[in-house]
Order: structure tokens, then C-alpha cells, then sequence
């Protein structure tokens, strides 16, 4: 029996988050198929008609065309907003009480460049699809909170009530982030890690969108222009304050550190020295100890020290320098 249906409407009120389940749907319609011969997508451009007005016969043919050298074929129908009126949907309603069993098609109700706002979803749309496929309804609304638990319940990481509270105060309405800061933690801890609120608070702060490993990534890589490019755009405007920054570059170092030195130690017993939850963090630290050596480590984080006393008015430099020095000169101890 086939687990999925051959008829979707996607609708919500954010577009990031209506891109990222249109991206997780298409992957788990496809399954093994080649997605460049199977996955045919149509834009608010692609129904426009020679007489300039706009149809879906296009959408209807698209869909109405058999697989070629795949064994099913998906349509996403994007910007459909465009269409809101009955009448306007009949020749694409008519197909979907009698599908095509290999196809599968995506209705992706948004605005596109075109249309001012995204009109109201015909009645008749959405009573068809609730009998021959699914709607999808990934709307927020006013109820933040309520959804930001249900994505930290899909999540792949378990994270307590204080830290599920720390994400609540720390998002506010920028709900696009959290996707992201979700894949961040799992990045960095691995699947199945269970988080505290002080695991998770350096990964929160408002970093618009640069993870803060990417800054690590890049003085790692010795190439100190580049993280002083990434440090510029986490310091700009609505983003971190540089002692957050320096907080958590300083737990970074500091964990290298207690591992220099440390020859033969596998990442298991590593994560237990450091008191990890899982090995997955510990296994990268343990790569960068080896990598920097204890000499440099040490360097490393006198380096934080004396910028931790610069930013407290040690010298009277602007802040924003102060980190840019201590971003070249981190960068510096593994370009040498």
C-alpha cells in the first residue's frame, strides 16, 4: 500500500518555514528517484499565458504527463496563491478525483512577485484536497510558543524545560530561526543529546544568520580574513554583544585545552572528561587539540584573557576592534 497520498496543499504564514516542509516533503516523496528527472517545478511566471492572464492548464499538463526513466513523477505548483477563485481551478480540481497513481502533486499556497497579498484559499480547493490527498497546514499564527515546542519535539536533540523556556524569550517572533538553531544544536552535539539550558545559550543569541561555528570553522582554517568577515557580520547590526562572543570562544578554547596534550585518549573517554553528553562533540575538540598542541592552547586562551580585560576598559579600544585583533590572532596560532 502506498504511504503517501497523490495530492498536497502546503499553507502557512511564514515562507521560510513553508520552504523548509516543502523541501522535507519533495525528499520523502522522491525516496531513491533521481530528483532532476523526476521533480518538475512551475512558478507564478509559468502560468502566464500568451494573452498575459493566468491559468493552470500549464500546472495540468505538467501534472498529466507520465513518468520518464523514473518511477513516479512530482509537480510543485509554487506561488499558487495567484489563483483564488473557483473557477479559475476546475480543469486542476477535475484531475484530482482521479489522479495519476505515479504523480504526485504540491500546491504550495504563496504569494508570488507578482501578486500584492496572498488571497484567501478557495473553499473548493480545500474540500477536494481533504478527500483525495492532504493539506498541510504549517501556519503559526499567535500561538509561538505552542509551535516552537512542536518543532523541539521533532527535534533530533531533547531539550529541557529550561532551555525550551530560553529559546521562547530569546526568539520572540524571529520563528525562521529556530529550524536552524535546532540543526546548529544537532550539529554540535549530536543526535539523541539531551540539553541544558547552558548548553544551548551560545547557539541562541542574535546572530542574524551566522551560526557561531561558523567563526570557529574559519579561524581553525587559519585564514584570519575570513573570520573577521564572519565575526563583522555577528558583531552588525541586532547581533551579539561581543562579550557573548567572547564567552563562547573562550568555552571553545577552553575545552581544547583540558584535551592538549591529552596523546591516545579516544572521544569516548574525552566526552567523559569533559563531562559530555555524547562523543560527537568531544571527537571534534579532541581533532582540534591534537591540531593546535598545548604550546599554542595556552596561547589561545591568554589571548581571551587579555581581551576579556580590553572589553572591560583595560585600553579605552572600541570593542568591535578588540575582537578583531583577537580573531586575527587565534587564526594566526594555526597558520603558523
Amino acid at each position: 500500500m502506498n504511504k503517501f497520498v497523490n495530492v498536497y496543499l502546503i499553507r502557512g504564514d511564514e515562507p521560510s518555514i513553508v520552504s523548509r516542509k516543502l523541501e522535507k516533503l519533495t525528499k520523502e516523496l522522491l525516496e531513491d528517484e533521481d530528483k532532476s528527472l523526476a521533480v518538475e517545478e512551475l512558478a507564478e511566471d509559468d502560468y502566464k499565458t500568451d494573452s498575459e492572464t493566468y491559468s493552470v492548464e500549464s500546472l495540468v499538463s505538467a501534472i498529466q504527463t507520465i513518468p520518464f526513466l523514473t518511477g513516479r513523477r512530482i509537480v510543485i505548483g509554487r506561488d499558487f496563491a495567484r489563483f483564488s477563485k473557483k473557477e479559475d481551478i476546475e480543469p486542476l480540481l477535475s484531475y484530482m478525483q482521479n489522479p495519476i497513481e505515479t504523480n504526485y502533486l504540491i500546491l504550495v499556497w504563496e504569494k508570488g512577485a507578482q501578486l500584492q497579498r496572498a488571497n484567501q484559499i478557495p473553499k473548493s480547493l480545500i474540500e477536494v484536497v481533504n478527500v483525495c490527498g492532504e493539506v498541510i497546514d504549517v501556519r503559526v499564527g499567535r500561538k509561538i510558543n505552542g509551535w516552537i515546542r512542536e518543532q523541539v519535539g521533532e527535534a533530533s536533540v531533547m531539550l529541557d524545560e529550561a532551555s525550551i523556556s530560553l529559546l521562547e524569550k530569546s526568539i520572540g517572533e524571529d520563528i525562521a530561526r529556530i529550524p536552524a538553531i535546532l540543526a546548529t544544536l544537532e550539529s554540535v552535539f549530536g543526535s539523541g543529546s539531551d540539553l541544558q539550558s547552558s548548553d544551548i545559550e551560545p547557539y541562541i543569541g542574535q546572530l542574524g544568520s551566522v551560526p557561531p561555528w561558523e567563526l570557529t570553522n574559519e579561524i581553525t582554517s587559519g585564514n584570519a580574513a575570513a573570520a573577521i568577515g564572519i565575526l563583522t557580520r555577528m558583531q552588525g547590526s541586532g547581533g551579539q554583544h561581543q562579550m557573548q562572543i567572547l564567552s563562547f570562544l573562550s568555552s571553545h578554547f577552553f575545552r581544547i585545552l583540558k584535551l592538549s596534550g591529552r596523546n591516545g585518549m579516544t572521544s569516548e573517554e574525552a566526552a567523559n572528561f569533559l563531562g559530555d553528553k555524547s562523543a560527537y562533540r568531544a571527537k571534534k575538540t579532541l581533532s582540534e587539540a591534537k591540531k593546535l598542541g598545548p604550546e599554542k592552547s595556552k596561547r589561545a586562551v591568554q589571548l581571551l584573557a587579555e581581551a576579556d580585560a580590553n572589553l572591560r576598559g583595560g585600553t579605552g579600544v572600541a570593542a568591535e576592534i578588540v575582537m578583531e585583533v583577537l580573531v586575527a590572532r587565534l587564526s594566526s596560532l594555526y597558520s603558523r
